[in-house]
């Protein structure tokens, strides 16, 4: 896959495909799928993921960082750069799994709440 700009990529990626973009392993793209952090459909034994989610995920990241909103994976958020004519984003592994669950229970009910109006 050999894309510059998130218009080159196809409009629907397989597991490989987006862990290549975020620069992830497969299994932890499964398991964001199967948490929900990342939007996707199964079909079959395989998840294919949107080119539109891929990038709502990615910009979610980076606006959540921007209003100083804890990101649901370990900071820094995504940067996204050209590598050899592939459009990826960087990423740092998961520091704290207790830490990350939290935080994303926070956030969720912060939402809720902000949702509710209250």
């Amino acid at each position: 896959m050999n894309v510059s700009r998130w218009s080159d990529l196809p409009l629907v990626l397989t597991s490989d495909q987006t862990a290549a973009v975020l620069q992830l392993k497969r299994r932890t793209i499964a398991n964001m799928l199967d948490r929900g952090d990342l939007c996707g459909i199964k079909i079959g034994k395989e998840w294919r993921v949107s080119r539109a989610e891929l990038l709502r995920f990615v910009e979610g990241r980076i606006a959540a960082k921007a209003q100083g909103r804890a990101a649901p994976l370990a900071d820094p958020i995504p940067l996204l750069t050209d590598k050899g004519g592939v459009l990826v984003a960087q990423t740092e592994p998961l520091a704290d799994l207790a830490d990350f669950i939290r935080r994303e229970h926070d956030q969720r009910v912060a939402d809720l709440i902000q949702q509710a109006g209250l």
